[in-house]
């Protein structure tokens, strides 16, 4: 994995949506230039140049100009609500006037606000990171102006600072600061109309600054994952824990949330006592498929590298000096020829452990399968046939066990009345727990119901795994996002005995089913979907 594809990289992740309306772009602009008690902030945004701006573009905008605390959080809460209601493209939101900065929280104040603390600014201002916070449903569609009166000498209260707010951005949500009156031009002519990125923007400088999810994309036309530049650059870097990839987080962001901490690391890299065993290293010119071969060793054998990219960063390090220390080495994090060969060794040694234990696993399941089914294969009823899947779902006689409990359900189907037959359809359509259980509920003794009730039980199963489902899936659009590594996975799992249809580099029905026996046979997580242990333990020979 490149250091730039680390940060910047993502694979993409196609979904379908049925839109049951057209997306719309929604605006909240809260802006305040007269206070009761102070000078007015003359500087401030002004309600009706933005609102009109973005009414123009098609924008649904709610907030008002120079209000008290109590209509600026209604404002927010209707803004809320709407945003809940329907399909989003694009959410701007402006916040200007004066402003105080918290220990945990930045503010907008209200025109009434008077004698406020760090204690009771809840009740004459508003929260920026809760509006932050609720952006951050809408990742890559986001985007909050935030312009703060230029502070006079009016003093704000105890544990408050005046001026510009910083605020804690979510995944995805981007933020954009400087003067009203110079990011006007810029949200109207440029963002929305001539539909320039955030990243073009950034570049040009025009006095205004951008934080969070700095986009190449124009607002609101991201398809796929967003990444955070500025975390995920600092994120990367951290990983990868080398002094050129704190540099490169330094080169990019100057005056970044991390520097110090970036600065800090350097100077710890270049002061540790390690150097010797890291140019030993280094004079190995590991090449980036030799670092991947020794992740999965490290990972095989229960060390966790925290990926198998090819690039040891610190999950890699902290695996070499588990390892290391489990041989009674000197715990360096840098490997050497001979520690390479011992690894190669043990790998090989666990590989061949694993693979005698999958056999005889795989063995007792496939006695225990059979035994099983010379019993309720015979009887045939429901209840058995039933019992068999629920033991043995994707067992050596599962196809036909399911293909007899269809013939039963064709029968019953025949044989029901009308709206007892349509009922049926229609929960079967569905295929939720819901709808059977409103089937159920119209006709509790019918035939149907063991169907019914059975099928709430897998769906049931199936749901408690939903989060290991889609974790897995996820990394297999990482370790298996090719046709040419699928097919390789297909081959594999035929080498040892499990069938995954015709290899074609499709994954199907059939390699599903092969996928969860073998993760079974090595009790992995069984949800079908080639996680990295999954193809660790694929590619352990």
């Amino acid at each position: 994995m490149r250091f730039t594809h680390s940060i910047l990289g993502a694979a993409a992740l196609w979904a379908t949506t049925a839109l049951s309306s057209w997306a719309a772009d929604y605006a909240l602009i809260l802006t305040n230039r007269d206070y009761d008690r102070v000078s007015t902030a003359t500087d401030a945004a002004s309600y009706v140049s933005y609102a009109g701006a973005l009414q123009q573009q098609g924008f649904r905008v709610f907030g008002g100009e120079s209000w008290n605390a109590w209509n600026m959080a209604r404002a927010a809460n209707d803004f809320q609500q709407a945003l809940a209601s329907g399909q989003v493209d694009r959410v701007v939101v402006v916040l200007s006037g004066r402003m105080a900065e918290g220990p945990t929280d930045g503010w907008l104040l209200a025109r009434d606000y008077g004698q406020v603390t760090s204690l009771n600014v809840g009740q004459y201002a508003m929260s920026v990171n809760a509006l932050a916070d609720m952006l951050g449903d809408y990742p890559g569609k986001a985007l909050m102006l935030i312009s703060a009166s230029r502070p006079d000498n009016t003093p704000v209260g105890a544990g408050l600072v005046a001026g510009a707010v910083v605020p804690d951005l979510p995944q995805g949500v981007a933020a954009m600061q400087g003067r009203a009156e110079r990011m006007l031009p810029v949200l109207r002519d440029q963002i929305l109309q001539s539909r320039v990125s955030l990243a073009q923007l950034a570049q040009t400088g025009q006095g205004i600054t951008f934080q969070g999810y700095v986009s190449d994309q124009p607002l609101g036309a991201t398809s796929g994952p967003v990444v955070d530049s500025e975390s995920a650059y600092w994120s990367a870097a951290r990983d990868i824990g080398t002094i050129e990839a704190y540099r490169a987080y330094l080169s990019r962001f100057p005056r970044g949330m991390y520097i110090n901490e970036a600065r800090r690391m350097i100077e710890d890299i270049l002061q540790h006592p390690n150097r010797e065993a890291e140019a030993d290293e280094a004079a190995l010119n590991l090449s980036r498929d030799a670092r991947r071969e020794i992740q999965r060793q490290l990972t095989l054998l229960g060390f966790d590298t925290r990926g198998i990219d090819g690039i040891f960063g610190a999950g890699t390090r902290t695996a070499i000096v588990a390892y290391q220390r489990s041989k009674g080495w000197i715990e360096t994090g840098y490997v050497n020829n001979g520690q390479l060969e011992t690894l190669r060794q043990d790998a090989l040694r666990r590989a061949r452990e694993l693979e005698e234990e999958e056999r005889r696993r795989r063995a007792e399941e496939e006695r225990r399968d059979r035994d099983f089914w010379a019993t309720v294969g015979v009887r045939g009823d429901e209840a058995s046939l039933r019992e068999y899947l629920r033991r043995f779902p994707d067992g050596i006689f599962s196809d036909e066990a399911r293909a007899r409990l269809d013939e039963y359900d064709l029968r019953r189907r025949r044989d029901a009345d009308y709206r007892m037959r349509v009922a049926w359809d229609e929960a079967r359509t569905a295929d939720t727990i819901s709808a059977y259980r409103r089937f159920l509920a119209q006709y509790p003794e019918s035939d149907f119901a063991p169907t019914a009730r059975a099928r709430i039980e897998e769906l049931d199963e199936e749901r408690k795994n939903a989060d290991q489902i889609e974790k897995d899936k996820a990394e297999e659009a990482v370790v298996a996002g090719n046709p040419i590594t699928r097919l390789l996975v297909e081959n594999t799992l035929r080498n040892r005995g499990f069938d995954p249809g015709n290899p074609d580099g499709e994954f199907d029905k059939a390699t599903r089913k092969a996928i969860r026996q073998f993760q079974r046979a090595s009790q992995l997580p069984v949800t079908g979907y080639v996680s990295q242990a999954t193809m660790v333990r694929l590619l352990s020979r």
